[in-house]
């Protein structure tokens, strides 16, 4: 019997962080893909267009229907970098859209690993949904990026923080050669090529698997690890103003 796979992104790309799970999921499953950010600063309504475009070929190359995709985000005019500050009118809109598709089995989304704020709030929005639904021990989330356990650079791709009760799925070689040649069909974000992809590219070529943990079922605003976190690093956000943004949504 099919399951009701439900994936939260941050951003338009951030599917690459799974694509093995992702691609199972869409072969065998029900599978709905959301993005919780337009991707942007609504006011590059350009930019925005084309990451959709990017995200909705991948994920069509990967066999998802394009009615299983969801912009939540562009919908809601979610500016990136803003998600911790519109947790609430983000979780209404995705339970609408889960009123209409059934109540989901599992849900899958962003580490909390302080890599990005937008991951983070994602995750937290994915925790809740997981409660609500009674779900949260069939439910999942990958790394994409965080600084634990840097040292010579700072930060470190597909970098698990907790592996209790993970899993990894891993793919042929062959399927890791479609994986590698799907990132480059997001030509928007070049800029972020340099940075990520040659750890990507390797992952995907020479190890072949995503690792899933499970997701954190904490109700309370932790910082993922003691070191500095990525996006502090960056001097995008502290911590305590994250914290302080968002202590009270998994209560509510």
């Amino acid at each position: 019997m099919k399951k009701k796979i439900i994936y939260l992104f941050a951003h338009q790309d951030d599917e690459l962080g799974c694509f093995i799970k992702l691609d199972k999921d869409i072969s065998n499953n029900d599978t709905y893909v959301f993005f919780l950010t337009s991707g942007g600063n609504n006011s590059q309504n350009n930019l925005i267009s084309i990451r959709n475009k990017e995200s909705i070929k991948v994920l069509q190359n990967l066999g998802l229907k394009k009615k299983n995709i969801f912009f939540i985000g562009h919908d809601l005019k979610i500016d990136h970098y803003t998600l911790y500050l519109n947790l609430e009118i983000v979780y209404k809109e995705i339970r609408k859209k889960i009123d209409k598709i059934g109540k989901p089995d599992s849900i899958i989304t962003h580490s909390w690993e302080g890599g990005h704020e937008d991951h983070d709030a994602c995750n937290l929005i994915g925790r809740k949904i997981a409660h609500v639904f009674k779900i949260i021990d069939k439910s999942y989330q990958f790394s994409q990026y965080n600084s634990f356990k840097t040292n010579l650079i700072f930060f470190r791709v597909f970098n698990p923080i907790n592996k209790i009760g993970g899993s990894r799925f891993y793919s042929k070689f062959k399927k890791r050669i479609l994986y590698i040649k799907l990132l480059f069909f997001y030509k928007s974000q070049i800029k972020i090529w340099f940075g990520l992809y040659p750890f990507v590219i390797y992952h995907y070529l020479f190890k072949g698997f995503n690792y899933l943990e499970k997701l954190n079922r904490d109700k309370f605003i932790k910082k993922p690890h003691k070191k500095k976190l990525l996006y502090e690093i960056r001097k995008y956000l502290s911590f305590e103003k994250f914290q302080s943004k968002t202590k009270y949504f998994l209560n509510d």
